[in-house]
């Protein structure tokens, strides 16, 4: 058989290779637009009908059936291409398909036909089909079709699949993460650590981490794979290798994965004592002010003040990032970022400089004790916008960060959540403190049982699934106690006027129940993100909160995205509380929550 003349009606569309070829010449070294979604008119991309009644297993088999009517007698490959395009199957299923090993596979006709198919393909399915076929069989030859194909997002990471099987090809991956985003360029810095082929070695150490960031897990990948505790040791890192450096130690140091990976990075103190030496000798800009505040807060409270540093040395480390943090060296970017046109290098601006003015006083964590009670302190800790986290409630005992101690498996929680549950009663009663990043119900969440009698308030009967250690019972003095709680549900001086209108709304909304019932709405909660300075979030129910899982009664959950700006809070409030007493909310909130049966039901627009 021969596929070059083999094109017929295809010939009249272009290619989804074409169309990645023409954007790719347009935007030779950036990622595609759009990820290159946007595809020419005739090119397919089906989804599965809903009234197949075929499991996924069984659509995926008739898909190897016809690849292997395909390779017992291979007379056209257009035929092949429109089977594919024909069949009940969601592309994505494709991508998870594997046809190594199979006994009627034959290598070079397996690299023949995925290369056609990847070449001139129409059809998104039959696109991915040849990338599957590629796995395992494509040479060094084809790594300009792959990846080109895999500029597409929606090809990038079964491209990445295809590279890493290619002896030689692991800068490849690295071209390719460049020229992408998300999970294309998350899956090909994978690879790259697999593979730990040292010519990967420099992009790893400046381009890891792209804009959305890595999760801890991968983070740590890289920096074990490069060695990053070395490099910061020894020669003389640029200031690229220095700011990446503080982006991935931020990453490893998140509550947003399955487990903080501090604890599991062997040299996380030298890479952290590393980088504050680093810091200091580079250039100021704001990445790298942010993950100086970062690390600085961890090892003041966080998960990093838990590690098995040297004697001294966190305090050495923790000393020279604070001068850091408080050199008047970050005036001029600080500056800078503040005429920002982009939201969120203004507000991590805003964000840094109120951390530099809220640097703790060592009494602050370590109140003096008359050594018959233990002392707590709490402390909010709010991350760099840019990585999205939530806020946390640090809570220390006699300068001890007892979440972290405890718990690696989330982040402690907020303070609207948390302060209010910690007043101690005659009546034992257990709080939850800290909760997995998944929910307690896969992971876990960490628990204390807090009770008072007479001038004593106990914590104690610690209980956490994916537990880091067993904490003791701790003893306060009932008082002290109860004003230190007191003294942190008072102060708001953490707050950024997001969240302050956000409290306050809740607050309202608490006030007058009435006020979404007249539009047969249940109140949810307003929040504000942390990586939003400029908008909260007004979350309800219609026509109520769901009665349970079982239950047949129809029910949506609904957010509306309301804009803040530089006037009074508080009018600010009242103007937002009138609109909602003349206007039904239904009418420009989104739907989040439910299902397309109850959004058909009550007369909603499904918008997934």
């Amino acid at each position: 058989m021969s596929m070059a003349d083999e094109r017929r009606a295809l010939d009249r569309v272009p290619s989804l290779f074409d169309h990645a070829s023409r954007l790719h010449r347009l935007t030779p070294d950036q990622p595609l637009p759009d990820g290159g979604r946007h595809y020419p008119p005739g090119v397919t991309d089906h989804n599965h009908r809903d009234d197949i009644t075929a499991s996924l297993s069984e659509r995926r088999a008739a898909l190897l059936a016809l690849l292997e009517a395909f390779f017992a007698d291979p007379v056209s490959v257009t035929a092949l291409h429109d089977g594919i395009r024909d069949l009940p199957i969601p592309s994505c299923a494709i991508d998870r398909m594997t046809v190594e090993g199979l006994p009627w596979l034959k290598p070079d006709l397996a690299r023949e036909t995925g290369s056609w198919l990847v070449r001139h393909s129409t059809d998104v399915r039959a696109a991915a089909t040849g990338l599957r076929l590629l796995v395992g069989t494509a040479h060094p030859e084809d790594i300009p079709l792959i990846r080109t194909i895999g500029l597409l997002h929606r090809f990038g990471c079964a491209a990445i699949d295809v590279l890493e099987k290619i002896p030689g090809a692991a800068i490849q991956l690295a071209w390719l993460a460049e020229r992408s985003t998300g999970r294309p360029h998350t899956q090909a810095v994978i690879a790259m650590c697999r593979l730990v082929d040292p010519v990967t070695f420099p992009w790893l150490l400046r381009h890891a981490v792209d804009d959305r960031g890595l999760v801890g897990s991968h983070a740590r990948q890289v920096a074990e794979t490069v060695s990053l505790a070395d490099a910061l040791e020894s020669g003389d890192p640029d200031d690229e290798v220095t700011v990446h450096s503080g982006k991935l130690l931020q990453a490893i140091a998140s509550t947003q994965d399955y487990s903080v990976q501090l604890h599991e990075y062997a040299d996380a103190c030298r890479a952290i004592a590393g980088f504050a030496v680093r810091a200091g000798q580079a250039n100021p800009s704001l990445d790298l002010l942010a993950a100086a505040v970062t690390l600085a807060e961890d090892l003041r409270t966080g998960h990093a003040a838990c590690l098995p540093w040297p004697p001294g040395k966190r305090a050495t480390t923790l000393e020279r990032l604070e001068r850091l943090v408080a050199s008047p060296r970050w005036a001029q970017p600080l500056a800078e970022a503040r005429r920002s046109p982009d939201p969120m290098t203004r507000w991590r601006a805003a964000w840094a400089v109120r951390a530099m003015r809220a640097v703790p006083r060592d009494s602050d964590l370590v109140p003096p004790s008359d050594g018959r009670f233990n002392r707590l302190a709490i402390r909010v800790a709010i991350p760099d916008p840019a990585i999205g986290e939530q806020v946390e409630t640090r809570l220390l005992v006699d300068g001890r960060p007892v979440v972290a101690e405890a718990f690696r498996k989330g982040a402690p929680h907020g303070p609207e959540d948390l302060l209010g549950l910690l007043a101690a009663t005659a009546e034992p009663r257990e709080v939850q403190l800290a909760e997995a990043y998944c929910t307690e119900g896969c992971c876990g969440a960490l628990h204390v049982t807090i009770s008072r009698d007479g001038d004593t308030v106990t914590w104690g009967n610690w209980r956490a699934s994916g537990a880091a250690g067993a904490l003791e019972s701790f003893r306060f003095q009932a008082e002290q106690y109860a004003e230190t709680i007191a003294r942190a549900v008072r102060d708001h001086g953490w707050e950024w006027g997001a969240r302050s209108l956000a409290r306050k709304l809740n607050r309202l909304l608490a006030d007058e129940p009435g006020l979404l019932a007249a539009w047969q709405c249940e109140p949810g909660r307003v929040y504000a993100r942390t990586d939003e300075y400029e908008t909260i979030r007004m979350c309800f129910w219609h026509p109520r909160y769901p009665s349970g899982l079982d239950s047949d009664d129809p029910w949506l959950q609904l957010e509306w995205l309301i804009s803040v700006d530089d006037t009074d809070l508080d009018d600010q409030a009242a103007r937002i509380i009138d609109h909602l007493r003349r206007v039904d909310p239904k009418s420009h909130a989104e739907v989040v929550g439910g299902s397309r049966e109850f959004a058909d039901r009550l007369g909603f627009p499904w918008p997934f």
